[in-house]
């Protein structure tokens, strides 16, 4: 994990403040880079606070267990808050019917809004790990209204200058303006200070590796300062508990 954080900078950038967006294409997979995340949080004993519309607790303690940290032990010590909206909202289904998406959303930010409070007050440092924001529109939301809750996010990390925001969003390869998710993930990754592409090979399949990821820090100052080009693209090999990365042209693939 200290070898990703360090392909992404994230372990020498001061990300205070800061957006991270993982566009996640299909049939590729971003779990690696969430753990990198949330393992360079935990070394600079950060708060986690997870906002999980897709993945379960459970699958990120479990991966968490095979590179060395405990999520549930870090809960039980407050250093780990978990909400899953789309489980509070199916606890309800009936109360959920008869909402609005806009009243849904009011409902959601209104949870994630206490929880975040009460974390802060202890002054460490947070981040708001959103995974998988395009799950929104399963509920009926719109692309204006999925735009509202990432400014109301960002207003929040805004007031505690030290919190940083990660949000992941699954896409798929069409142009179409009709594709949503594929919109959405256009329009926000103009506001993340970093942006991550993971997507997998043009030809499917390959033995050697499971996908390509792209590295674009949106800062001019920060890629200067550290000699990083525009966008850094490297081939990835998972494993059960090993991540592998290369440059292109160094796999088979």
């Amino acid at each position: 994990m200290d070898m990703v954080s360090n392909i992404l900078g994230i372990d020498k950038v001061n990300m205070d403040g800061k957006l991270i967006l993982i566009e996640e294409q299909h049939d590729s997979n971003a779990n690696f880079l969430l753990s990198s995340i949330i393992f360079n949080a935990l070394k600079k004993n950060h708060g986690i606070y997870f906002v999980l519309f897709h993945n379960t607790f459970n699958h990120y303690h479990n991966i968490g267990m095979k590179f060395g940290y405990n999520l549930t032990l870090l809960k039980e010590k407050g250093k780990v808050t978990i909400i899953e909206p789309m489980k509070i909202l199916a606890s309800d289904v009936h109360h959920m019917c008869k909402q609005t998406p806009n009243n849904i959303m009011h409902d959601v930010l209104a949870i994630i809004k206490n929880e975040y409070h009460n974390m802060i007050r202890d002054s460490k440092p947070v981040i708001i790990l959103i995974d998988d924001l395009s799950n929104f529109y399963n509920l009926g939301f719109n692309l204006k209204e999925s735009m509202y809750f990432i400014r109301y996010l960002r207003s929040l990390i805004k007031d505690y200058s030290t919190s940083q925001l990660c949000i992941v969003t699954h896409t798929y390869k069409y142009k179409s303006q009709s594709c949503i998710p594929t919109t959405f993930a256009y329009g926000l990754k103009h506001m993340a200070q970093l942006f991550i592409l993971v997507e997998p090979f043009q030809t499917g399949h390959c033995s050697d590796a499971s996908g390509k990821i792209a590295i674009n820090w949106r800062i001019d100052t920060i890629r200067t300062k550290y000699n990083w080009p525009e966008i850094a693209r490297y081939i990835y090999k998972l494993s059960d508990h090993h991540v592998q990365i290369h440059a292109p042209g160094t796999s088979a693939c």
